[in-house]
């Protein structure tokens, strides 16, 4: 693995050493989070809110993401498992959430996508971006970002919602046959098998 760029003094760019069995990776705003083949997590960076002190025990993790002071761990029984800054209520998994397929999260919210194919949103909903539209089904990816959320759907066609500051939620017009998606700080991607 390699990192570059500035870090802050956090230490983001400094991987541990003899890190290996890497299988994905996660950047938050100056911590960074790497998911091992035999299921454990290995953070660095900022810790200043704790996002990059492990849960002790944590295991049979399948998926990871960062937040800007927080982090969110997938284990392989469908449940969440959150750390670090706390002061919007991003670490706050709902209670019996289960069934979880896949997470994101950025900035002070966290996203869980269900496996029938609802969105659970928990954390800041300063700019709406917790209050998931009614009837949201079908989703087959999520991602997020600033005050937004994104969601996929089986049918080719994305939905948003939250801070529209930018236009990051404004949908362009007759978007479909979408198969991933990406939240930037201000702006979002769709990506189709062929151009517009």
């Amino acid at each position: 693995m390699v990192a570059w760029g500035i870090d802050q003094g956090f230490g983001a760019t400094t991987i541990p050493a003899g890190l290996s069995g890497v299988t994905a990776i996660a950047a938050g705003i100056f911590h960074n989070l790497a998911l091992k083949n035999d299921g454990t997590v290995v953070a660095w960076g900022n810790n200043n809110e704790g996002a990059t002190t492990i849960p002790a025990g944590l295991t049979g993790v399948t998926a990871i993401a960062a937040g800007r002071e927080h982090s969110l761990a997938l284990k392989n029984n469908g449940t969440v498992v959150a750390w670090g800054n706390n002061n919007a209520g991003e670490t706050n998994v709902p209670a019996g959430l289960s069934g979880v397929t896949a997470i994101a999260t950025w900035g002070y919210h966290s996203l869980a996508l269900k496996n029938n194919g609802t969105v659970v949103a928990w954390g800041s909903n300063a700019d709406g971006q917790t209050t998931v539209p009614t009837g949201l089904t079908g989703v087959i990816a999520i991602a997020a970002s600033f005050g937004y959320s994104l969601a996929l759907k089986n049918n080719g066609t994305v939905v948003a919602w939250g801070y529209d500051g930018s236009g990051q939620t404004t949908i362009p017009a007759g978007l479909s046959g979408v198969t991933a998606i990406a939240a930037g700080s201000t702006y979002s991607f769709a990506l189709k098998p062929t151009a517009p």
